[in-house]
C-alpha cells in the first residue's frame, strides 16, 4: 500500500512538474492565439456522432486565461423522484402488493487547470490537473402487503467522493472556434458510503471507505468558442 502512495506521489509530482515546464514555454503562431480570453462549451461525441455530456458532466465548459492555459469545470446532477408499485397474485392462493418510493440527489463537480504544448498551428497536446468532489442522499420506503403480515421498511444512502483528476490529451482545430479533442483520464479519489435499513424489526447500518485510483476512460468531443 505504501509502495502504491508513493507511485501516485510521483505521479502527481511529475504532473505538476510538466505542467509548470509548458505555462513556461516560449509562445509560437498557433489557433491558440486568438482564443485568449474566450470561453467554450465542450460536448461528448459517442455513437454514430451523436452529441452527449463531455467528461460524465451535465454541463462542461472551459475558460483561456491565457494563450497556452485554461481552467476546464464540469458539474453533474443527478436528481430521482420516483414511485414503483407491482401486484403478485397466485392462482387460489393470494395476491401480494409492494410499494416504493425513492427521493435521490446527487451532484458531481470535475475541473482542471490545463497547459498547452503545441506543435502545429492547428494541433497542440494538453496537460492537466484538478480536483474532483461527489456527494449523492438517496431515501426510499418499501410497503408490502397481502403475505402473513404486513411489511414496512426505509432506506438511506449517503455518500461522497473527494480526490485529484489528471488528463493528457490532443486537440485540433479542424474550423474557426472549433476543435475537436481526444484525451486519456486518470483519478484519485477517496469515497465514503453509508447504507442503512430499518424496518419493525432490526436496523441494518453499513459503512464503506477507501482510497481508489481508476485510469481507463478516454473522452472524445468536440468543443465551441465564443
Amino acid at each position: 500500500m505504501r509502495q502504491k502512495k508513493n507511485h501516485l506521489v510521483y505521479f502527481f509530482s511529475l504532473l505538476f512538474f510538466i505542467l509548470s515546464l509548458l505555462s513556461a514555454t516560449s509562445a509560437q503562431t498557433s489557433y491558440l492565439d486568438s482564443l485568449d480570453g474566450k470561453f467554450a462549451l465542450q460536448f461528448q461525441i459517442s455513437e454514430n456522432f451523436t452529441l452527449t455530456n463531455f467528461q460524465g458532466a451535465t454541463l462542461s465548459g472551459k475558460y483561456q486565461l491565457g494563450k497556452r492555459s485554461a481552467v476546464r469545470l464540469g458539474i453533474a446532477l443527478y436528481v430521482d423522484d420516483s414511485n414503483y408499485e407491482r401486484e403478485t397474485t397466485y392462482i387460489d392462493t393470494l395476491s401480494m402488493k409492494s410499494n416504493s418510493e425513492t427521493n435521490a440527489i446527487g451532484f458531481t463537480i470535475n475541473s482542471q487547470y490545463i497547459a498547452y504544448l503545441v506543435s502545429t498551428t492547428d494541433i497542440g497536446f494538453y496537460l492537466g490537473t484538478g480536483p474532483t468532489f461527489s456527494f449523492g442522499n438517496s431515501d426510499a420506503t418499501v410497503e408490502i402487503s397481502g403475505g402473513s403480515q404486513d411489511q414496512k421498511g426505509t432506506s438511506s444512502s449517503d455518500t461522497y467522493s473527494i480526490g485529484l483528476d489528471g488528463i493528457a490529451g490532443v486537440e485540433w482545430s479542424f474550423y474557426k472556434n472549433m476543435s475537436l479533442s481526444a484525451e486519456y483520464g486518470i483519478k484519485f479519489y477517496y469515497y465514503n458510503r453509508t447504507d442503512k435499513f430499518e424496518d419493525e424489526d432490526i436496523v441494518d447500518e453499513r459503512t464503506s471507505k477507501g482510497i481508489k485510483l481508476t485510469a481507463n476512460y478516454v473522452n472524445f468531443g468536440i468543443t465551441v468558442y465564443f
